[in-house]
């Protein structure tokens, strides 16, 4: 859950499973029950759905159809479903969009999906202008049971080659390829079980660094597919099978790696000379360091920090180390030291800490060839500063021309100045170089601007109070919005791994906003919007905090007049489903309806998943008593109690989900629908052709946007056409 963020399905499959729905149905079909009991430090926990986490498990493969049936014909009564969704499919058509912008060679490299389009394709452009060129189209690898995408890139330093990953219905089971640029012809290379998806090329890009799984017995656990990663070095034209382990678990007798989800990783710097090996422990923030000298062959790995130094980005700019610092100051701080004979302990403060948040998850550090470029954010909004290589603390802001927050960022010691993207809830995202000579950013024209109008949209950023803290909120909505009370309300939040949750520009949104809806997002503790410590206050036996501040936050704005308990929704991703769920069992009469996005529902079982061992540092463990206290009171599942009138419940989940498994949310529906007095309705949607939302298509987002909202606004107290803002 922790790389990216980071929505779900396919159309022609509902219009199948819908028509076994008979109209007469008028309620979900139910789950078996057969309670388990657990007992952890004297305390019993029932479950009486702990059959469907078995796999595989043809009971819940029927009980899961027959739920995405009912939800389905549910949509279809829906009268302002069908109209939603042609407003959301003509949004979506007004641009081509694009991500992981990069610079290589004498081209721009990217991911572009058509104005006209349904998924990403790898994408050349020059730098001196002419037609942009389509290296690599994932349609020409897929089948109509079989969907293609491609999710990452990473083009070589001279840009001749461009390795990208491919999974196909989102279920993130990578493999690698490369193009050779100049022929837009595949390499027969293929790199099956790839851990991390943006491999590090050499400086000479003739190869590459790359992180893979290891190879599992049929009968392995699923818990054990992260386990014992290694790095590999992989030269152009060999067999992948015969690439050698250069660091990770059991490579070097000196360097003890755990074997259980921590993640290895090797990059190079920009002029060859230092390899640098980084550790993260499953979904920590913190890495351990190593450097070697490339330039010598059997030169040993020397350690220069460690995982309790609290250092979270590292940079090489000739024979300098720079690395990002948040300890023991709160908003971090940029550290130097000489790769050839220092360490982290004799390190040189090379910019302090001020009011500006320095960390990884807020955009980090790059080398450039004029300076080094440090990205933060300073009361939510994202500042970027050149830092001098020649002295200490000599910083200047670089001018970005609007209130935009940075999505992507991309350099290079080869070159001077950066590229780097801007975009906000109403501002359509651009892709810009800054020149660091002439002080300005100019527009690429990678992207074009969406012609979709917010001129009557705006966006503000507050500050609510809970208790003595005060908790960052981004509000979109219309200009002319009267604080009446009157309008349905989609409150969203994360707050995980320190991440920072940037307000995302989709021109669908207009569908939400135009009939009256507001969109809020709460930067909850756990987070890193304010810093190491603002993170540290909502993770592990803390996390109840990010409850408390979200919930605090849906309090605000009902006492603002913004909304009312009836029209206030709620949302959350991933992990940020932990939330969702603990606030729907704490609080269920502040809610008229919630959206679990692949979210988790249960913390208590997420430790036993394939992926969840790397998230005990942000959930904790059920092993050791203060955590599992913690995780009983925040879990939402084992909270339900019969009876209760809970809000109107949207479960999402994709069959093919590595992150949060689809049980997680089957077992939710089905305690939510046998618990629930309201006689609202609680959904279980499935799509059988994603996972957890990487590499969806645009007809997947726009069939699943179009659920979201004629949900919300059919659950909400809001009139079939929607309030009108600023009627009086």
């Amino acid at each position: 859950m922790h790389l990216i963020r980071v929505a779900v399905v396919l159309a022609a499959a509902w219009l199948l499973s819908a028509t076994a729905v008979s109209a007469a149905e008028s309620s979900p079909p139910p789950a078996r029950r057969a309670v388990v009991t657990d007992t952890y430090f004297g305390s019993e926990v029932s479950d009486p759905y702990r059959w469907m986490e078995t796999r595989p498990n043809p009971e819940l493969d029927d009980w899961l159809r027959a739920q995405n049936d009912y939800t389905r014909h549910w949509f279809a009564q829906q009268p302002l479903r069908q109209a939603l969704f042609e407003r959301i499919r003509e949004l979506q058509k007004g641009t081509a969009s694009t991500r992981f912008v990069s610079q290589a060679g004498a081209d721009y490299f990217f991911l572009e999906t058509p104005a006209d389009g349904n998924s990403a394709r790898l994408v050349s452009k020059p730098l001196k202008g002419g037609a942009a060129r389509v290296l690599f189209d994932p349609a020409t690898v897929s089948t109509p049971q079989r969907r293609a995408s491609v999710d990452f890139i990473s083009p070589a330093p001279d840009g001749r080659h461009v390795a990208f990953v491919v999974s196909h219905d989102g279920g993130e089971d990578w493999t690698l390829r490369i193009v050779d640029t100049a022929s837009g012809r595949l390499l027969p290379d293929s790199l099956d079980r790839v851990a991390t998806p943006v491999p590090s090329w050499d400086a000479q890009g003739r190869g590459f660094y790359y992180t893979r799984l290891q190879k599992l017995a049929d009968d392995a656990p699923a818990t054990a597919k992260y386990d014992k990663q290694r790095v590999y070095y992989h030269a152009l034209g060999s067999d992948p099978e015969k690439d050698q382990a250069v660091f990770g678990y059991g490579v070097h007798a000196g360097i003890a790696l755990d074997a259980v989800a921590w993640f290895p990783q090797v990059e190079t710097s920009d002029d060859g000379r230092w390899l640098i090996a980084s550790v993260q422990r499953g979904t920590d923030n913190d890495l351990a360091l190593w450097l070697r000298d490339a330039r010598k062959r059997d030169a040993p790995w020397r350690a220069i920090a460690g995982f309790d130094d609290g250092i979270g980005s590292l940079q090489i700019h000739k024979d300098w180390v720079y690395v990002i610092a948040e300890k023991p100051v709160r908003n971090g701080r940029v550290l130097r030291f000489d790769a050839r004979r220092q360490s982290l302990a004799d390190a040189q403060e090379w910019l302090g800490a001020s009011d500006v948040v320095i960390a990884d998850e807020s955009g980090g550090i790059a080398a450039a060839a004029d300076a080094l470029y440090v990205v933060g954010l300073r009361q939510g909004r994202s500042v970027v500063r050149t830092v001098s290589y020649a002295k200490a603390n000599q910083a200047r802001e670089v001018p970005l021309g609007a209130d935009g927050e940075l999505i992507e960022f991309d350099s290079s010691a080869r070159r001077r100045g950066v590229l780097l993207a801007l975009q906000g809830p109403t501002l359509s995202p651009r892709v810009f170089r800054y020149d660091p000579d002439r002080r300005t950013l100019a527009d690429t024209g990678v992207r074009a601007a969406d012609p979709a109008d917010f001129s009557a949209i705006a966006t503000q950023r507050l500050e609510v109070p809970n208790g003595d803290l005060r908790v960052p909120v981004t509000l979109t909505a219309r200009k002319d919005l009267r604080l009446d009370g009157s309008h349905p309300v989609l409150l969203v939040t994360y707050g995980s791994y320190g991440a920072i949750s940037p307000m995302w520009f989709s021109a669908a949104d207009l569908a939400w906003y135009e009939r009256g809806g507001i969109l809020a997002f709460a930067h909850v503790r756990g987070g890193g919007e304010k810093g190491a410590e603002w993170r540290e206050g909502g993770r592990r036996n803390h996390k109840q905090n990010a409850v408390d501040d979200f919930l605090a936050v849906a309090r605000w704005l009902v006492a603002q007049g913004y909304t009312t308990p009836q029209r206030l929704g709620i949302a959350g991703k991933s992990a940020g489903g932990v939330i969702m769920s603990a606030a729907v069992a704490q609080a269920p009469e502040l809610f008229g309806a919630a959206l679990f996005r692949v979210g988790v529902t249960d913390v208590l079982r997420m430790e036993g998943s394939e992926g969840g061992a790397a998230n005990v540092n942000e959930f904790g463990t059920v092993k050791i008593e203060e955590d599992f206290r913690a995780m009983r009171k925040l879990s939402g599942y084992a909270n339900l109690s019969d009876g209760t009138a809970y809000p109107a419940v949207l479960l999402e989940t994709g069959i093919n989900d590595p992150r949060v498994p689809p049980w997680q949310l089957a077992k939710m529906a089905a305690r939510l629908q046998a618990a629930t007095s309201s006689g609202k309705p609680v959904l279980l949607r499935v799509d059988y052709n994603a996972g957890h939302g990487l590499g969806n298509s645009k007809l997947q987002v726009a069939e699943l946007l179009a659920d979201e909202y004629a949900f919300l606004l059919g659950n909400l107290a809001v009139g079939q056409e929607g309030p009108q803002a600023g009627a009086k």
